[in-house]
């Protein structure tokens, strides 16, 4: 009986596929949750993205890229995103394409002090800047209306378009060659301006974070040159040219010390010669003895202070007077009713009436 013949080679013959190997990314649905869908199908969606998402793109591209926000450059950051979340896929991390553009926002160096300048503006560039800006300023962004935004889109366009200017005209060798001229519109200082614009003076609520900080600042210098008749609109004003570069501190220093010169007339010629200077740090030798013989803190002190404006305006603003050596300032607050509160005046009060004490013979 002849042998069975070995078995031959097992053939197995694959499913046929379309060659193609779907990706895929999380995606946030209508209400915030994290889908699964189809890389492919989320790049097509590019079209019909919300203004929010669009807005956000393009806020990218001025702020990292400072690039020209056009439809094809949004579709093609919009691509790179997706592409950043299908690796995020892959890893097994549940990342959105809203959350690749966040990282990749917050490890791009951001770029300060420039400003892509063109001569036409679309809405979605519009809201940007004004989204950017303002955020560079600490303006409350809320505030603004649409009709806000649509007024500020308005101005952009017209100055935008005013200030350059492109022309197309036959080359003497032949064909045509364009000529462009130099825009000289700025869009970060213009769209300042129109924030500036809108803030309210006499409102500290809406007032942007970066006036806050000048205002701070503001009060400070005053309180240290006895300045006390400006209003609050005033100083609040005053904060929003120091903050939007239409005055330097250097020349706000200036203007105050010019004031403080009249108001103590004695010291007009060291506060005109030492640029800086304040009232206060010309009296500070009198504000530490007062502080040490009363034992008070010397923040605690101001230039309103009765005693001490006594002392370094006698005649008040006219000038006429000159105030007392220092030492008379030592002797006038160790005899004040002040000083009696002091440590050193008590222990010296105690010592006294020891001495007395003994004097009379008590054993004390």
């Amino acid at each position: 009986m002849a042998e069975n013949p070995p078995a031959g080679p097992v053939i197995v013959i694959p499913p046929k596929t379309s060659g193609k190997v779907k990706t895929y990314i999380w995606m946030p649905d209508k209400n915030g949750n994290l889908i699964k869908a189809e890389a492919s199908t989320v790049k097509k969606s590019f079209s019909i993205l919300p203004t929010s998402a669009q807005v956000a793109l393009t806020e990218y591209l001025l702020t990292i890229q400072n690039k020209q926000p056009t439809d094809a450059a949004r579709q093609t950051l919009w691509n790179d995103i997706v592409d950043g979340a299908v690796a995020a896929f892959k890893q097994g991390k549940k990342q959105s394409p809203w959350d690749v553009l966040a990282v990749l926002t917050k490890n791009s160096p951001a770029v300060n002090g420039e400003s892509v300048t063109y001569t036409q503006y679309d809405e979605l560039t519009s809201n940007a800047l004004l989204n950017k800006i303002g955020a560079s300023i600490g303006y409350d962004l809320t505030s603004l209306s649409d009709a806000d935004r649509k007024e500020f889109f308005n101005k952009l366009q017209t100055e935008a378009k005013g200030s350059g200017k492109t022309t197309t005209r036959k080359a003497t060798g032949g064909g045509t060659e364009t000529i462009i001229t130099p825009s000289s519109f700025d869009a970060k200082t213009f769209t300042e301006s129109f924030l500036w614009a809108k803030v309210n003076f006499a409102d500290t609520t809406k007032l942007p974070s970066s006036v806050i900080t000048q205002i701070s600042g503001i009060k400070g210098l005053l309180r240290a040159n006895g300045i006390t008749d400006l209003s609050t609109k005033e100083i609040n004003a005053f904060g929003i040219a120091l903050a939007s570069g239409q005055k330097t501190i250097d020349s706000f220093k200036t203007e105050l010390a010019a004031k403080a010169a009249k108001q103590y007339p004695l010291f007009n010629k060291r506060l005109t010669d030492t640029p800086g200077l304040t009232v206060m740090d010309i009296v500070e030798p009198y504000i530490t003895q007062m502080a040490k013989w009363w034992e008070i803190d010397p923040a605690s002190v101001d230039l309103s202070n009765p005693d001490l404006d006594k002392f370094i305006r006698p005649d008040g603003t006219a000038g006429n007077v000159q105030m007392g050596p220092i030492s008379d300032w030592i002797t006038y607050l160790k005899n004040h009713p002040n000083s009696e509160k002091a440590g050193w005046s008590k222990e010296l009060a105690r010592d006294s009436a020891v001495g007395v004490a003994r004097a009379m013979g008590f054993g004390v």
